[in-house]
């Protein structure tokens, strides 16, 4: 398949960037940050290495994913491959999916390769590997995915300095559910009508996240299974729809 080999092709150059390695490095050296708190209660101290080893894994995802896929169309444009690329037998859907398909497998082997090194932080310090842990860093996977299908929308149209601005600030926007929640109760319309289409229509960061169950134990979810499948749907749809969206722009777009 056409765009299989362009995502190969992608992998490759993407890991031959140096500042995707150093967002990696400083994400595993955070992690293996766990023990140094070995000094506080033995509660204190898993909650600590738990919370910041997936703050890490997170912080250092965002900025591998959004490094990574903005410059994955408009290099090729810059460096005009794109004619050499386009002037064979593949078509536009093709490059851009292969190109999605690329910077998606390039977080999840950086995302595998810190969540490795947290899972055996967890299991030196505690014995054993909780689930949760498991599906921590499966949910930071799919909340990169999804950022990772927004960056591409936007690379289609947008510079990388704008797309980054754009992405970051989404996901950041994306992470405050209980306030953009509020503004939809607000009796002001304007504000009410803002806050009901920013939540809605902005992707939904925030529900991926369980360090806040994490750091606040009482908080519980009251069916773990049907809050995964449906996160998990929720990333995978949302990110089709950006992707149709982006092979739209990108196939009526002049290059």
């Amino acid at each position: 398949m056409i765009a299989l080999a362009i995502a190969q092709q992608t992998i490759k150059e993407a890991f031959r960037r140096r500042v995707m390695w150093i967002f990696l490095i400083i994400g595993v050296f955070l992690i293996s940050l766990g023990p140094v708190f070995g000094f506080l209660t033995p509660r204190d101290s898993q909650t600590v290495l738990r919370s910041l080893g997936l703050a890490a894994i997170l912080l250092a995802g965002l900025f591998v994913t959004i490094v990574t896929c903005i410059y994955l169309i408009p290099a090729e444009i810059e460096r005009r491959t794109i004619y050499t690329v386009l002037s064979k037998p593949v078509q536009r859907y093709e490059f851009v999916l292969g190109k999605f398909l690329g910077g998606f497998a390039t977080v999840f082997i950086n995302i595998a390769a810190m969540g490795v090194v947290f899972l055996a932080m967890i299991y030196f310090q505690e014995r054993r590997i909780p689930a949760e842990m498991f599906k921590g860093v499966m949910l930071t996977f799919f909340q990169m995915m999804l950022l990772a299908a927004l960056t591409i929308f936007f690379s289609t149209f947008t510079t990388p300095v704008v797309n980054f601005f754009l992405s970051f600030g989404i996901f950041m926007i994306g992470n405050l559910t209980t306030v953009t929640e509020s503004l939809t109760t607000k009796s002001n319309p304007l504000v009410r009508g803002v806050g009901t289409l920013v939540h809605y229509l902005l992707p939904n960061f925030g529900n991926f996240n369980i360090q806040n169950s994490i750091i606040r134990p009482q908080i519980e979810i009251a069916n773990e299974q049907v809050f995964l499948r449906n996160n998990i749907l929720y990333a995978i749809i949302y990110s089709s729809v950006l992707l149709v969206l982006a092979i739209l722009i990108f196939d009526r777009r002049e290059v």
